[in-house]
């Protein structure tokens, strides 16, 4: 049976702990597949690291401006045409792990269903893992496994953006 684990919260970290955990489930050969919601690939560490990983799928579903409302259909067009392509993968792939990071932040703007998240779930073979600073309740009851980043403190909140190589 497929497990689920959620890994949410407003704190830092949630993708960097998923990652460490790709890594080790890479090196025992498992076939994983990882759907990054909201963010581009580009300036990438994780995903050009990733690439030489021949049990690694990677797909990034966002572009370079952060979502605002008045780009809404843009996202919608660009998560629908890579969901479907997600879809089919999986589909006719063994996959072993599903990694969906940020899907709680597309969930939230309505720009996927959890309906569509959760029904991969039944052609993966070991695990999903989602991500994001909201995870609706439902995800919440069905998952074997929460984890909560919490914000302690952060440096955003004294000025300093978002570092390539440390933030993404």
């Amino acid at each position: 049976m497929t497990s689920l684990t959620a890994i949410y919260g407003d704190g830092r970290g949630k993708t960097s702990a998923v990652i460490g955990y790709l890594y080790r489930k890479s090196t025992e050969e498992k076939n994983i597949i990882v759907a990054q919601f909201l963010k581009t690939g580009k300036n990438c560490g994780e995903c050009n690291f990733f690439e030489s990983f021949p049990n690694v799928m990677w797909y990034c579903f966002g572009k370079k401006e952060f979502y605002h409302e008045e780009n809404k259909n843009e996202f919608l067009e660009i998560i629908e045409t890579g969901y479907q392509q997600l879809k089919k993968d999986i589909i006719n792939r063994r996959v072993d792990i599903l990694i969906l990071d940020e899907v709680g932040i597309a969930l939230f703007f309505n720009l996927i269903k959890w309906g569509e998240i959760e029904d991969l779930f039944q052609f993966v073979k070991e695990e999903v893992i989602i991500t994001g600073r909201k995870i609706p309740a439902i995800a919440l009851q069905n998952a074997s496994t929460s984890i909560f980043v919490k914000e302690i403190k952060h440096p955003y909140n004294v000025g300093i953006q978002a570092r390539q190589g440390i933030d993404y």
